[in-house]
């Protein structure tokens, strides 16, 4: 079994489960106020999308030549999917794939270098969870 793809599989799946339940909550109760898809949200899918690859294929290589190809399709043709508009799907699309090859990056890189001696089971959640801290951090300053 090639498990160099797990996160290619995983994060549209994670993506659409966030856009179906932001459509379904949009047409049944549409005075709620929901999270804005920004970079600290898609920044949330894409570490969702890495832990739950990181446990269902530990170890695998990364093919960092499409990353950012996948990401772009994924979000864009997902946000078109979830009725956002051509410009809006546009730029979830740039925006979605900026963030989640630089999380890809920097959550794989921290986790390689954790990854040793006692903290190896929990490297990855720790590592997503500082990547979470740090963007909201670095959003904050703006």
């Amino acid at each position: 079994m090639n498990r160099k793809y797990t996160l290619n599989t995983v994060l549209p799946v994670v993506l659409m489960c966030y856009l179906l339940v932001n459509v379904i909550v949009r047409t049944f109760w549409p005075r709620m106020i929901l999270p804005l898809l920004d970079i600290p949200m898609i920044t949330a899918i894409s570490l969702a999308a890495l832990l739950i690859d990181h446990y269902l294929a530990p170890g695998a290589d990364r093919c960092y030549i499409c990353i950012p190809a996948f990401a772009a399709v994924t979000f864009g043709l997902l946000g078109f999917g979830a009725y956002l508009g051509i410009a809006a799907a546009a730029e979830l699309a740039v925006k979605g794939t900026i963030v989640f090859t630089a999380a890809t990056w920097l959550f794989t890189s921290m986790v390689d270098r954790l990854s040793t001696g006692p903290a190896a089971k929990a490297a990855p959640i720790v590592s997503a969870f500082g990547l979470y801290l740090a963007v909201q951090c670095f959003m904050g300053m703006f």
